[in-house]
């Protein structure tokens, strides 16, 4: 019952983050997306909490932004925000949760799996943001956007995103003594 709770609190923990993440960020023109570091945040509660309470961190976060808390970029909120050429990408933070946390081994916290981990969940990040974005962009009337347009948009962003996967895991390495004691995997 106790680690229940202490997960429940993580949970809060890693939504909170992600908000104050995509809250201070670097506002650009459109088309393009703010810089943040949700992200960072996503992916490292999925390395920390696993796939299950990883995807309840960011589905929190996703879940007070939707009912209208400013907690996504620039302080935006509301769900009309998954609309939007992020929308896919917010989804995306789920998603990318729960993939860092299914690949990385929390077992033995080592950082060749956390990256790896971390990295599949930029991936599946991209996979869902990056169709939604262009999808987006393209049904503007003055627009013709294709998926390759997109992701040169984007580059940029997958860039930084793979920095923020490598600083991920290099945190779960780096609190490795902690994350044994307190967050110990159960053996497969």
């Amino acid at each position: 019952m106790k680690r229940d709770a202490l997960r429940l609190v993580l949970v809060s923990l890693f939504a909170a983050m992600i908000s104050v993440g995509a809250v201070f960020s670097l506002p650009l023109p459109p088309p393009l997306l703010p810089v943040t570091l949700a992200v960072f945040f996503s992916l490292l509660a999925g390395l920390m909490l696993g796939p299950a309470w990883g995807l309840a961190a960011t589905g929190l976060y996703l879940a007070l932004g939707s009912v209208g808390l400013p907690v996504f970029a620039n302080g935006a909120g509301g769900i009309g925000q998954f609309a939007g050429p992020s929308g896919g990408f917010l989804l995306g933070y789920a998603a990318a949760a729960a993939a860092a946390g299914l690949v990385a081994d929390r077992r033995s916290w080592g950082f060749a799996r956390a990256l790896l981990g971390a990295l599949a969940g930029v991936a599946v990040l991209y996979a869902l943001g990056l169709p939604w974005f262009r999808a987006v962009l393209d049904a503007r009337p003055d627009k013709d956007v294709s998926m390759v347009t997109a992701f040169l948009i984007m580059a940029p962003y997958l860039a930084g995103d793979v920095v923020k996967a490598v600083a991920a895991a290099a945190l779960v390495r780096a609190l490795k003594p902690l994350l044994a004691q307190y967050l110990p995997a159960k053996a497969r």
